[in-house]
């Protein structure tokens, strides 16, 4: 009995203990060097939290120092919150959060009054890290609070485009997200994943 109350206690502890995928990329514009995406996904048995971090340091005329950061979770019922910060130069460019109320969202930003949104939200640009999007035509944009489409292009890649036409490309093989693509607003840069990531 004394080995059932222990085996018990054990399974409990593992429930609560999370799986973690980690992922790494290299940032990279007219094919040189400028930053490192790395991403974390952890899954415990009710929530998978999402977690990318994206430093990039160039110049292009000027000096550009882009830092974003993405905080995100989801449980069975879809998206419960999210965060994303993006620095330029040092000081902060964007502060946005997206939290459900009920069954809808609240999205605030730059301490503007909040919005609400009205649509289920079940898939967000995080996911497109770890998660190729099969039969998924819309995704939620954390830091804007918007959605942007989604489509097939061709085998294992996929065009999502913004509201305002800005336009990135994903390139899968075996589900992996192996390139992008991306129109950072400030920059536009590829991403690509590293050999042993």
């Amino acid at each position: 009995m004394q080995h059932l109350g222990f085996y018990i206690i054990f399974v409990l502890a593992m429930l609560n203990f999370p799986t973690e995928e980690k992922v790494s990329f290299e940032v990279l514009h007219r094919d040189k060097s400028i930053g490192v995406l790395e991403a974390v996904k952890e899954t415990y048995h009710k929530e998978v939290v999402y977690n990318n971090h994206t430093s990039i340091d160039t110049r292009i005329i000027t000096k550009i120092e882009v830092n974003y950061g993405y905080n995100v979770t989801y449980d069975n019922n879809g998206l419960v919150e999210a965060s994303a910060q993006i620095k330029f130069n040092g000081k902060e460019r964007t502060n946005a959060h997206t939290e459900r109320k009920g069954k809808n969202y609240l999205f605030f930003k730059d301490n503007n009054e909040p919005e609400k949104l009205d649509q289920e939200i079940d898939y967000s640009t995080v996911k497109l890290i770890f998660e190729e999007p099969k039969n998924v035509n819309r995704v939620y944009a954390e830091e804007h609070g918007e959605f942007h489409s989604i489509k097939r292009i061709a085998s294992n890649t996929y065009l999502k485009t913004s509201p305002d036409g800005k336009e990135n490309t994903y390139y899968y093989k075996n589900g992996i997200l192996e390139k992008a693509e991306i129109d950072g607003g400030v920059i536009k840069f590829v991403i690509k994943r590293f050999p042993d990531s």
